[in-house]
């Protein structure tokens, strides 16, 4: 891990926020491989110097950490550029759009998707019938004045079992017989 201290190649940077080091340390730091360093480097990951053996780059860790960071949130808030999508993201995007495009038209040549205004007709009748029967319901009752409660009770509740069991039945018929 890479030591602090003027001297040494671990100096703090200037803003005395993180640690010098070079690309295989701070790959370690932010638990990374040391090729997506290199990858982030030529995404645009900030170089300290190139003073590194061999002339190779070294990294401020707080620069890079919050370099990293800023391109997450760019990432998770959906703000990058289409130019800054890579060609395979293009692809896979095309392909999905093109994909989805294509299950929908078959969605629609096999009738998955039914005739709105029929159904809505449909429900509308089953509507109405349960309707009329609840509209009905109190006439019925006023029959059974002068029964006994139990006899009462029984009565209205075949009535509303009756009404439930209509509205259990209720489908959409397909007036061309297909299915």
């Amino acid at each position: 891990m890479a030591r602090t201290g003027n001297n040494h190649k671990g100096a703090n940077s200037d803003g005395g926020f993180g640690t010098i080091c070079n690309g295989a340390e701070l790959a370690r730091i932010i638990g990374v491989s040391r090729p997506t360093i290199t990858k982030f480097t030529k995404a645009g990951m900030p170089i300290y110097d190139e003073k590194g053996a061999r002339n190779s780059p070294r990294y401020d860790s707080a620069a890079c950490i919050r370099w990293w960071k800023d391109r997450e949130l760019q990432k998770a808030r959906g703000s990058g550029d289409a130019d800054e999508l890579d060609i395979d993201e293009i692809r896979r995007r095309t392909e999905l759009a093109k994909m989805k495009k294509e299950e929908i038209s078959l969605a629609v040549e096999e009738e998955r998707y039914g005739d709105v205004e029929a159904i809505l007709e449909e429900l509308g009748h089953a509507l109405a019938t349960i309707r009329a029967s609840l509209i009905a319901l109190p006439k019925c009752a006023a029959q059974l004045e002068h029964q006994e409660s139990g006899f009462i009770e029984k009565r209205l509740e075949e009535e509303v079992y009756r009404m439930l069991e209509e509205l259990a039945d209720f489908t959409i018929e397909d007036d061309d017989g297909s299915e």
